[in-house]
């Protein structure tokens, strides 16, 4: 059983394969093109494991925070393979997917130029209320200790989600840092 993992959350492009629960390969890349040479990477991973579109049991999508052309190329495509395929989607944000290395309550961000976008979870790593956005100006007077920016353990990812209900693709919404502002 081959469980695909798409990260496109942020300036990087983060692909792992999973078989049986164990991560058999991974890349990441980084770099403005994403969208150019995503799908290409894709088949990339799969093609070094022998393995094609049709031999996934799984996808694991991380639905955000971030920019919005990141975020929407990683969700669409997980939703199209999802769809088309038949495949089952397991979705995670990225604040939930750090906050699973902490046992106690904890707060995670990702920083943009502008600020942090924040989200609270409680032990059992269920978010507490709504994701929320701090200016520089907020951050610095929030109460609260901010774990900003850490890398993601996959491991735990598939650990937490592997019991979790599967995510029609219709389903999958992506989590963007800011609104789109139409008018500049």
């Amino acid at each position: 059983m081959y469980t695909l993992f798409i990260d496109t959350h942020y300036t990087k492009l983060h692909l792992a394969l999973f078989q049986d629960e164990v991560v058999i390969e991974e890349i990441v890349k980084e770099g403005e093109k994403l969208t150019e040479y995503f799908i290409f990477t894709i088949q990339e991973l799969l093609e070094k494991k022998h393995i094609t579109i049709d031999d996934l049991s799984g996808i694991i999508v991380v639905n955000g925070p971030g920019s919005f052309t990141g975020v929407r190329i990683g969700v669409v495509v997980a939703k199209m393979i999802g769809y088309c395929k038949k495949i089952p989607i397991k979705v995670i944000s990225y604040l939930q997917a750090v906050a699973l290395k902490y046992l106690d309550d904890v707060t995670v961000g990702i920083q943009d130029k502008n600020g942090t976008f924040v989200g609270s979870f409680n032990k059992e790593h269920e978010l507490m209320s709504d994701y929320f956005y701090l200016n520089h100006q907020e951050l610095a007077s929030f109460p609260e200790n901010i774990i900003i920016d850490e890398e993601i353990n996959l491991d735990m990812v598939y650990e937490y989600l592997k019991d979790k209900k599967d995510v029609h693709p219709h389903f999958v919404k992506p989590i963007y840092v800011k609104k789109i502002e139409v008018d500049k």
